[in-house]
């Protein structure tokens, strides 16, 4: 089969490898990855693009995290020393992100600060950047700013990380005490995302306000939609079927 290599070298298969090694290249460059990125996006095709998209890009479309037995096989998860390092020995601004991520995680959030700034200064609609620069603010006492950056990001990408940002948007309105918001946002995810769990979490918040009637509404139109689920939906629900029963049993 002479042809083969020729026919398989111009399928779109082919064109669509080219196409994201390329587009993984430019991010790359864009961000001022690490160096060793570029040799593995080019040099181990198909998979070194395809682990730098899962490793960063990813994130940008809401996916959070890559995978760990990903982004494993490429890169081992740095000490905290070795991220400070990075950030002061190289300034990219994918070092400053990754350590303010971390210091985020471990909620050292007045450190975080200026290193979520350095992406957010060059790309202010960073969404993995306003989403942890909300959380910042949020750990250091701020929610008023916590929830513009939530609220901007939503307004770029509504779905971002699978509908975190408005779960931490709702919890930090109804900690701020302003349990009208918080129940305007679950209203919003809700229209997004229409599943149980979110009928779950508007018909607590209704509860608490005192509003019984819109609550019972909302479990019992959810509880509607769920019958008619099947295969790994319906699996997937099935613990908010149950606390949607017991939410109704509260208000009989």
């Amino acid at each position: 089969m002479p042809y083969l290599p020729y026919l398989y070298e111009f399928s779109p298969l082919y064109l669509a490898q080219a196409a994201l090694t390329v587009w993984m290249l430019v991010d790359a460059n864009r961000r001022g990855a690490e160096y060793y990125w570029f040799w593995l996006i080019l040099a181990f095709q198909p998979f070194g693009a395809w682990a730098y998209f899962f490793s960063y890009k990813w994130r940008d479309f809401g996916g959070g995290n890559a995978p760990a037995w990903l982004s494993g096989l490429f890169t081992r998860r740095p000490s905290m020393d070795e991220l400070r390092h990075r950030a002061e020995r190289f300034g990219t601004v994918a070092t400053h992100l990754e350590l303010g991520e971390r210091l985020v995680e471990v909620g050292e959030f007045a450190e975080a600060v200026p290193h979520i700034g350095v992406m957010l200064a060059r790309e202010p609609d960073h969404c993995q950047a306003l989403f942890l620069m909300a959380e910042a603010e949020r750990g250091l006492g701020h929610p008023e700013q916590s929830i513009a950056l939530l609220q901007k990001l939503l307004n770029r990408q509504p779905a971002w990380g699978n509908y975190r940002a408005w779960r931490s948007l709702i919890e930090t309105q109804e900690r701020h005490g302003d349990l009208p918001g918080a129940i305007a946002s679950c209203r919003g995810l809700l229209r997004l995302c229409p599943t149980l769990e979110c009928c779950c979490l508007l018909a607590a918040h209704l509860i608490e306000s005192g509003d019984k009637v819109a609550a019972a509404e909302a479990l019992e139109q959810g509880l509607d939609d769920y019958r008619y689920l099947r295969g790994p939906q319906r699996r997937r629900q099935s613990r908010w079927a149950t606390k949607a029963n017991q939410l109704l049993k509260q208000l009989e």
